[in-house]
């Protein structure tokens, strides 16, 4: 058998702290350009005939556009953050019973093990004190799934993807990296 090659990693994966900034900044931004277009002294030419309650709507729909996003990159980004783990854990060859669990998927899989059905149904078997979390990231990957494609039709799976927002999947995201021992590429 040949000698699998290691995954380099890009190291361009998105921190929690650089997606809160950017929603951060891209809000108060918001907030700044619409309600200065309210103004009688400085409305934007963009907002020419618009009412209030237009240009209010108009603000509503992209924060509401600007949480999609920012969901989306930290459900990316938590994927990453798996992914990298399982990788690591399986090139180094680490010696903990969690890894050389990871290790048999990865000698069947290599880089191509499923994300909830591989790796993290294995970090639920192995670490159940995790469960609980790793059921909601399982419902929130849902939702980045729906935002991911399109958003082209209602969701079986999770019906209530209304529920989620960007302080939820933030919130998520904290309490994964806050509890879960995940390894990082050197």
């Amino acid at each position: 058998m040949s000698k699998r090659k290691k995954i380099s990693f890009s190291n361009t994966h998105t921190t929690l702290d650089e997606v809160e900034y950017y929603y951060v900044d891209s809000e108060e931004s918001l907030n700044s350009f619409f309600n200065s277009s309210v103004s009688l002294n400085k409305i934007s030419a963009r907002f020419i005939g618009y009412s209030k309650v237009e240009i209010d709507d108009e603000l509503k729909t992209r924060k509401h556009t600007l949480d999609r996003m920012c969901s989306l990159e930290i459900l990316a980004a938590i994927e990453a953050w798996l992914r990298i783990d399982y990788l690591v854990r399986c090139q180094n060859k680490m010696r903990d019973d969690f890894s050389r669990k990871l290790r048999e998927i990865h000698n069947k899989k290599e880089d191509r093990a499923r994300l909830i059905d591989d790796i993290v149904s294995t970090w639920k078997a192995q670490h159940p004190e995790h469960k609980a979390r790793l059921d909601n990231l399982g419902k929130a990957l849902d939702y980045r799934n729906w935002l991911a494609h399109g958003r082209y039709w209602l969701p079986k799976k999770t019906p209530h993807v209304h529920s989620y927002d960007y302080l939820s999947v933030y919130t998520l995201a904290s309490d994964i990296l806050a509890n879960m021992e995940l390894v990082e590429s050197a």
